[in-house]
């Protein structure tokens, strides 16, 4: 195959057939990150702005795609203003499901009981031999926690195309094991600043998911 650089079709159309198939299987950029070798940014790039593939591109993206090139690249079908848009439909999501999109790690939320209110804050995590683990200050709330309640969301949205996810896990969290520490360390890494030394684990009870399609 030619691997030279070259524009595939209509862009913005192979972009939107990208975007709409990764979607459709439930993956995130960073599966597909994985899935191809190619770096996050560059997945944005393909699924939002006019861009140019290149050979070898096109079949990293096909095979994590599960689609043929043909199938990737041939005629889109025109969105016809005279066929009404379809209802969005919200769909429940099995607990396996649930759990692929919770292994890429990122960015979640976590919800517990504060001194006098219901505390919600981001955290970045790592899902690691069915726990999810994330960091904080040893002298935050939840840093006291062994086997308390406590919530995990983690969800993704598209306004444009009226799409998205969410997942939720309720669970107890609790101090993790040194074990637990020396194979998360490295996979968990706070964007804030200070000092988060402090590991906590989830041990998930329920797993409950929704999706919304557009199509």
């Amino acid at each position: 195959m030619d691997t030279r650089s070259q524009t595939v079709g209509t862009p913005s159309d192979l972009g939107i057939r990208i975007r709409e198939r990764r979607l459709g299987l439930g993956l995130s950029i960073a599966d597909i990150a994985q899935r191809t070798g190619l770096s996050r940014e560059r997945i944005v790039h393909v699924e939002t702005r006019p861009f140019a593939l290149t050979g070898r591109e096109l079949a990293q993206l096909s095979a994590a795609l599960d689609i043929s090139i043909g199938d990737l690249t041939g005629p889109h079908e025109p969105r016809t203003p005279q066929r009404p848009p379809l209802a969005p439909v919200l769909e429940p999501m099995r607990k396996e499901e649930c759990v692929k999109l919770i292994e890429a790690g990122g960015v979640g939320r976590i919800a517990y009981s504060g001194a006098d209110e219901l505390m919600v804050i981001p955290v970045n995590y790592c899902y690691l031999n069915g726990l999810i683990i994330f960091r904080t200050a040893s002298d935050s709330v939840v840093a006291q926690y062994d086997l308390e309640p406590i919530a995990f969301e983690l969800d993704f949205t598209d306004e444009g195309l009226q799409v998205g996810w969410s997942v939720l896990v309720h669970g107890m969290v609790r101090p993790v094991t040194s074990q637990e520490i020396d194979v998360a360390r490295d996979r968990v890494k706070p964007w804030a600043g200070g000092t988060r030394e402090s590991y906590m684990a989830i041990e998930p009870h329920r797993f409950t998911g929704r999706r919304i399609r557009s199509w």
